[in-house]
Order: structure tokens, then sequence, then C-alpha cells
């Protein structure tokens, strides 16, 4: 039973470590600035 759970904490905490690192480096890669330059922000809202 306990290495049932080990088993299941430790595959989340890689699911985990593997989203965080992903994101990482979508965010750095990416530049947000970009955005408002593409797609202004409109002037009225509806």
């Amino acid at each position: 039973m306990g290495l049932m759970f080990a088993t299941v904490i430790g595959f989340m905490v890689c699911l985990g470590l593997t989203a965080v690192f992903i994101m990482h480096y979508l965010s750095s890669a990416m530049i947000s600035a970009d955005s408002s330059r593409i797609d202004p922000k409109p002037d009225t809202s509806f």
C-alpha cells in the first residue's frame, strides 16, 4: 500500500516538474509585449 502511494505521489511530482519546465521555457520564448503590438486593446468596450 505504501509503495502504491509513493508511486502515485512520485508520478505527480514528475508531471508537475515537467509542466513547470514547459511553462518556464514557453514564457521565456514568447515575448508578451508583442501581444499589444499585434492585437491592440480596443478603445471601446461593448
